[in-house]
């Protein structure tokens, strides 16, 4: 059996493809890591140990890109805030596998994607 799943980015679209990091520093933290699910699997019981293959991980067509944000210490910061207080933002454009960034000229990696956690809900009891 095989099915695609569609997802958002962490941030439910939150963040743009631009220069600004505004929308990293005024990211709404409360209305985010979305999740894509739950999927059913017919027949599975608590306790089943399931095997998932995942086939391929992307983009959509349109957005052939990824981003790193550095959070601003008022809006949840993070361990870096003491040397990076203020919010910026990266945003990485993905050439096949490759990817390169506007921001941080002259760096180009292989920028292999993930499609984060899988896991299987606890039994209700």
């Amino acid at each position: 059996m095989g099915f695609r799943v569609e997802c958002m980015d962490w941030t439910g679209g939150q963040i743009g493809n631009n220069d600004s990091a505004n929308d990293i520093r005024d990211v709404d933290l409360t209305q985010v890591h979305y999740l894509s699910g739950p999927i059913g699997v017919e027949g599975a019981e608590p306790g089943d140990l399931m095997v998932v293959e995942i086939l391929d991980v992307g983009t959509f067509d349109d957005q052939q890109w990824g981003f790193n944000g550095l959070f601003a210490k008022e809006n949840g910061g993070g361990f870096l805030t003491d040397h990076f207080p203020e919010a910026s933002k990266s945003i990485w454009d993905f050439h096949g596998v490759y990817t390169t960034s506007r921001h941080v000229p002259k760096v180009r990696y292989a920028g292999i994607m993930h499609p984060g956690l899988i896991g299987c809900l606890p039994s209700r009891e």
